[in-house]
This record gives structure tokens, sequence and C-alpha cells, in this order.
């Protein structure tokens, strides 16, 4: 029997035999300092781009769908890690100096604050924590957002030569010839558009906005340990919109996102502006309307929803991974029940006690594996594709319903009394109607098929004359004006 170097105490066994398994070890890290944020960004990602990827329209619609959703999950889950040491060196710095203030009281959570002793280092500390996160709302739900959503529609202004949703997702018709395709693509009447003058009007424009906001964040962190109001706003800011997780290491301070809802919450909130007003068309509003509240209630409390479901139907799959309250078990403490179980103090610690262990622990670990798994992938089906499919056919039922139809005039004088084509008693069609690819000349009828983009004339089989509605010209079908 081979022996393990001697350890002492069920905690120090449980961290051994921890390093042991890597199913372990990843469990870990999603419940360690900045897991919640990683699992925040796979959630994110796997219920908004990979199901629209799936079930795309056309390039250009992935293409935005990947430049929207990556860039503001760069910005949600990495930007606050990146530039936290910068900004709280400025809030920090902002603050004044005062006896007892030192960065460190920067990471601390509300209750920790209340607990300190200086109350004047605490007001200040208050209000630089909350001008941090003041601008880190503003700068990533208002101008980041902005610039991710507005840069889309401009992206695909100048890629792919649409400047609305119906034509990003192929509703739109095709030009008839390639004179009007030349007119409606044409490089002057993209940039013209006035969804591209918008766009780059609302970046602009947020671009101010967010200097303003930073200003406002700087005085509140300069001033806010004066005021009682301000007080009052900077203990609610802290206490309700606090970061995921802060520390401090080589003098530097980083934050996170993740776990902590308020904080994700408002910057949701904030994000449906930009992501509502740079709707190109009533489509994309409504789908964004719709797809909106549905992902973002998914992602910040979806994975708990799920869980406690499947904790109350399958309660017989997560013994040992869950205590008497029914609350998930973190890794740390299934390794040290399981050492508990098969270690007692005093005790031999071996190679066959620590696979006895990692053997208990194997089903627990499965099972907290599965609260990770079953809800990304019911976020993935049900909230992705199926909240895609449906905005998909809605669009679709919308698009064809508000479809310019052919006018019943010209309808009615296709048929006689009798049912039967009627003879024509105007002379050949005017130059307007070969547009839609009919021939001037009756005879070149029988050999020219009807035109898919007049649907009116799609049931035709056989060559006839076509009546001209009286006194009237031949009516060009909205989609072609």
């Amino acid at each position: 029997m081979t022996k393990v170097s001697p350890v002492h105490s069920i905690a120090s066994n449980a961290a051994q035999v921890l390093k042991q398994s890597k199913l372990a070890k990843t469990l870990a890290f999603q419940e360690g300092q900045g897991g919640g944020t990683a699992m925040k960004f796979l959630q994110d990602t796997g219920t908004a781009w990979m199901p629209k990827i799936l079930i795309s329209r056309s390039k250009a619609e992935g293409a935005e769908v990947s430049l929207l959703e990556f860039g503001e999950s760069a910005m949600t889950y990495a930007l606050p890690t990146l530039l936290g040491p910068g900004l709280a060196n400025l809030f920090f710095k902002a603050a004044g100096k005062s006896e007892g203030f030192r960065k460190q009281l920067l990471t601390q959570t509300f209750e920790q604050l209340k607990n300190e002793g200086n109350s004047n280092a605490v007001q200040r500390a208050m209000a630089a924590k909350a001008g941090l996160i003041l601008t880190t709302i503003g700068g990533i739900g208002l101008w980041g957002e902005s610039l991710v959503n507005y840069g889309k529609n401009l992206m695909t202004a100048k890629v792919f030569k649409k400047n609305t949703f119906s034509d990003v997702i192929n509703l739109g018709p095709a030009p008839a010839n390639p004179a009007a395709e030349s007119q409606s693509t044409g490089s002057q009447s993209i940039e013209d558009s006035p969804q591209v003058r918008k766009a780059r009007r609302r970046i602009v424009q947020a671009t101010a906005a967010f200097g303003g906001i930073v200003a406002s964040s700087v005085l509140l962190a300069r001033f806010g340990h004066r005021f009682g109001w301000s007080k009052a706003l900077s203990q609610k800011m802290v206490k309700h919109l606090d970061f995921d997780f802060a520390h401090q290491e080589g003098g530097k301070v980083a934050f996170g996102l993740g776990n902590r809802k308020g904080l994700l919450g408002a910057i949701m909130l904030t994000c449906a502006i930009p992501y509502l007003d740079s709707a190109r068309d009533g489509y994309e509003r409504l789908e964004t309307a719709i797809r909106l509240p549905v992902v973002f209630a998914y992602i910040l409390y979806g994975q708990e929803f799920v869980q406690k479901l499947m904790f109350k139907t399958f309660p017989s799959l997560f013994k040992g991974a869950l205590d008497e309250n029914n609350q998930l078990l973190s890794t740390q403490q299934i390794a040290q029940n399981a050492v508990q179980k098969n270690w007692k103090e005093g005790q031999v610690w071996n190679s066959e006690v620590q696979q006895k262990v990692l053997a208990e622990m194997k089903r627990p670990l499965v099972s907290k594996a599965m609260t990770v798994a079953f809800p990304l992938l019911s976020g993935i089906f049900v909230t992705g594709i199926g909240l895609g499919l449906f905005n998909r056919l809605l669009t679709a039922h919308r698009f064809k319903k508000q479809a310019p139809q052919q006018p019943p005039a010209a309808a009615a004088g296709m048929t006689g009394a009798t049912g039967m084509p009627s003879a024509p008693t105007t002379p050949p069609l005017t130059p307007s109607a070969t547009s839609f690819g009919f021939s001037a000349s009756p005879q070149s009828w029988s050999s020219h098929p009807p035109s898919s983009a007049f649907t009116g004339f799609q049931t035709l089989t056989a060559p006839l004359s076509l009546p001209a509605p009286i006194q009237q010209s031949v009516v060009t079908p909205v989609a072609y004006r």
C-alpha cells in the first residue's frame, strides 16, 4: 500500500483530492472569483449568439449578430476587469485625501464598509465606489452599446449595401433590373440614407453623453460625502449595484461582473435604449422588443430558475450535492463531506483512502455539473432558438401581410363575365409594364416566363391579352418605385 504525504485535517485532505479531479477544478473555478463572470459570458453567448447564427437568414444578419454579441459581451464581462485599476485610481484620487481613507476600501462590500470605524473614510469610499458604478453603467450600457449597435448598422451599409432590416434578412424583393439595383444599392444612396445618418449622429451624441456621465461621476466621488442626499444616493448604489467581485493585488484594484444581478441588470436596462433606437425599421424594432426582456430575464434569473426546477422534479439525481435546505453545495463542501465519510482524525492518509474519497465525490460533482449544463442548454434551445424562430416567423408573416397587393380593379379586369380572359381593348403594354419581364409583343409571351416578382400573373399558363384600366396607366407596385 502506497503511502501519500501525510496531512492532518479534513480541509487539507479535501484540498488535496480536489487537485486530482479535473471536473472538481472546473467547478471550483466557476465558483471562484471571476468564475461567475466566465459563466455569465458563456450563458450570454449560448442564449444570444449561437442560436442566432444557427437560424440567421442571411450572411449580413450573421455578421451583425457576431459583431453585436461578442462586442457587448467583451464590454460587459472583460472591460471592468481590464479598466478597473485605472478607474479605481481615478475615483480614489477624486475623492480626496482623508485619514483612514485608502484604496483597499474600494474593494469592500457595503456590509464590510458599514463595519469600518472611520465614518468619514467610509463615506468617501462610498462616494468613490458610486462614481465608479455610475461610470460603468454609462460606459457599457449607453456608450458601449451605442458603438456596437449603430456601428453594426454602419458596417452593414458599408459592406453589404443594405440599410433596412427587411433587406438584411432577405425579405425585401430584389430589384427588377440592373438599373434599379444600382439605384437602390449604390454607395451614394446608402451613404446618404436616413439610417446611416442617424447612426453617425447617435454615436457622436452617445460619446458626448458619456463624457457628461464621467464628469458627473467624478463630481459625485469628490463631493458625495458632504451632502445628505449624495450620501444616501451613494449608499444605495453601493448596496444594490456593487460589482460581483473586487480585490487588490500588487497595488491594483480589480473589478468584475457576474453573479451580482443589480449592476448587470442596470446595464441591461440602460442598453435597451440604443438597442431599440438603432432599429432600422418596424420589423427590427418589434423583434428587438420581444427578444430583449426574455433574454435579459433568462441571463439574470434563468440559471437559478432551472436549477430549482431540477431539484424539485428530480431530487434523487442530486443526492449528495444539496444541503438540508436544498441549496447546492460548493465543490469544497462536497470534497470535505467525502473526506469526513471515509477518513477519521488520526487515521493514515494513503492512496487507497484517497481513491475512496474521489469515488465518493464523483456522483455529487456530476450532479453539480448538470446544474451548470442544463440551464445553458435550455437557454440555447428555448430562449435562443425557440424565441429566434418565433421572431422569424412573426416577421415573415407581418412582411407578407403588409406587402403591397395588386389593385382590385386590375384583378377584376383580367376576366370577363364568363370567367375567360377578356379581349384586349387597348394598345399593347406600356413601357412601364415591360420592366416586370413582359415583352411588348404578344407573340413573344408564349416563350417568356412570367416574372416571379409580379405574383398577379404567376397563375397564367397560356399567352393572354392584358387589358389596361380605363383612363389609367399601369400602376407600378410600391416595391419598385
